[in-house]
């Protein structure tokens, strides 16, 4: 099927709008999928630091807990 000049150029017009359209979709849906990693990575190295927080805290009972069970009772000899 022929179309007039006129048709074509609208056609263009509107394909030229569509590209441009879908190119400012595909850089904001970049830039927000960048976001979110970076607020997941963000998120994980919280979570890790407290993580290593709590280990410490549990490796520093432990130590006591030992060094207790370890110390002689009152009144006996070392």
């Amino acid at each position: 099927m022929a179309h007039s000049a006129r048709i074509l150029a609208l056609i263009q017009k509107i394909d030229a709008a569509d590209a441009a359209h879908f190119a400012e979709l595909r850089e904001k849906g970049k830039a927000q999928a960048d976001a979110l990693a970076k607020a997941r990575e963000k998120t994980l190295e919280k979570k890790r630091a407290n993580l290593r927080v709590a280990r410490a805290v549990q490796a520093n009972a432990a130590a006591r807990k030992k060094a207790k069970n370890q110390r002689p009772a009152p009144g006996e000899a070392r």
